[in-house]
């Protein structure tokens, strides 16, 4: 047997271990000796398994790791897989929590949930189906556990809302602001389109909400009213204000839409309350 070693200045070396097997005479099996160098049927020595985790907790890639200890990018993922100690469940759940989902394997929409103010995950499931998430929680937490959680920021998933009262009473939920500006976002993109589809493709309005249409998702004080530039798409020279100020000037709904963008933006970004209910 062929034990690999752990890796010294970037050599590959091997154990060429000789194993004694023994014969029993009263039951005629066979065994083999063993040793503390590696586990039974296994290749990789313990010194080699503990090189591959020191180098994984430093971030390196599956791949790096491999080529640096001369071994495959399976046999890394199954070492790192084989010492993590899954958690069962955290020891305390926080008081702030984050639900969202991403996509896992097969395209398949996972649920992830996560400390608010650390930001560490207190869990994965492999759906994001309300028995699933409700069952773990209830399973894993006592009421009093789950009474103490104060706040649950979620996306505009209704899905969340109809179970998170039934799982911590207590808690308020929270829109991420992030989605809310994406929705705000889309409602300013929406809005700019159908314009477009009435205009004359030739005219200086089109080639403004056609080719500069980041302008309008910048905030008002980054547009530099006193910097003049050269708009590529219009061919001329203007101020990014100025080139605002000519569409909101001309289309009156597109204007209240755009404000409406910059206050719920504002609002967010300086955490005022009012002028977000206003």
């Amino acid at each position: 047997t062929h034990v690999r070693l752990a890796s010294l200045n970037g050599r590959r070396y091997e154990l060429e271990l000789r194993k004694q097997r023994y014969k029993c005479k009263s039951c005629h099996t066979t065994f083999g000796a063993i040793t503390n160098l590696t586990k039974e049927n296994q290749t990789l020595s313990s010194n080699l398994k503990n090189q591959i985790m020191l180098l994984a907790r430093k971030g390196l890639s599956g791949q790096l790791i491999a080529e640096m200890c001369h071994c495959s990018p399976s046999s890394v993922r199954r070492t790192i897989l084989e010492r993590m100690e899954p958690h069962y469940r955290v020891a305390k759940l926080p008081k702030h929590l984050c639900f969202d989902e991403f996509r896992s394997t097969k395209s398949v929409m996972s649920f992830i949930c996560c400390d608010a103010e650390t930001h560490q995950i207190v869990t994965k499931l492999q759906d994001r189906l309300s028995p699933t998430i409700i069952d773990y929680f209830e399973s894993r937490y006592s009421k009093a556990e789950r009474e103490c959680v104060q706040s649950v920021v979620i996306d505009l998933n209704a899905q969340y809302q109809s179970f998170i009262y039934r799982l911590f009473p207590n808690a308020s939920i929270i829109i991420d602001r992030f989605h809310l500006v994406q929705l705000a976002g889309r409602a300013l993109d929406n809005c700019r389109i159908s314009i477009l589809k009435q205009l004359d493709k030739q005219s200086r309005e089109y080639k403004i909400m056609k080719s500069h249409w980041k302008l309008f998702h910048k905030k008002a004080e980054d547009l530099h009213p006193e910097e003049v530039v050269f708009l590529r798409g219009v061919k001329q020279y203007m101020t990014r204000q100025n080139a605002v100020d000519l569409i909101t000037s001309k289309f009156s709904k597109f204007a209240e839409v755009y404000q409406t963008y910059q206050d719920i933006t504002k609002a967010l970004n300086e955490r005022n309350s009012e002028l977000l209910e206003s």
